[in-house]
């Protein structure tokens, strides 16, 4: 009766992400509904955990999407030239380097804090492992749609 109610719960879950306004038909968008399903299955969420697991989940994101995409954007574009860049243009390389590893663990750190006001240990560790696995089977899907280089 439980897995019923919890193939509905994702079942819901993955229509309500697919009748979003915004290209639905994107990779990202059904990657996204993907996940979701994965994790609540993994996690073994019940419905009112659910609830509060995700708008966590999402403002963790969306918090990690805007330091990859503002403080990793700028080390990233730098490292693509780093042979042509001075002592002191490296010297600030590192510093913002070092300065986006240490915000990306200050956010882990906040959101297992707030997790667990809303999931178990053993859950939040379940998360970790169902991240790692999702991205390996996201990684080896990709790896098998591209075609060979024969």
């Amino acid at each position: 009766m439980m897995n019923k109610i919890r193939y509905i719960i994702i079942c819901l879950l993955v229509f309500l992400g697919s009748q979003t306004g915004h290209s639905q038909n994107s990779e990202s968008d059904k990657i996204e509904q993907l996940k979701i399903a994965f994790f609540t299955e993994e996690l073994d969420l019940t419905s009112s955990e659910a609830k509060r697991f995700w708008p966590v989940y999402t403002e963790h994101k969306n918090k990690y999407d805007q330091l990859r995409s503002t403080k990793w954007k700028s080390v990233k574009s730098r490292l693509d030239r780093v042979e042509n860049l001075t002592e002191e243009e490296s010297k600030a390389l590192l510093k913002d380097y070092m300065d986006y590893k240490r915000a990306r663990v200050e956010y882990r750190e906040e959101f297992v804090q707030n997790l667990k006001g809303v999931i178990s240990p053993k859950q939040i560790m379940m998360l970790k492992k169902a991240e790692y696995d999702f991205h390996k089977k996201l990684l080896k899907q990709y790896q098998s749609d591209k075609p060979s280089k024969d």
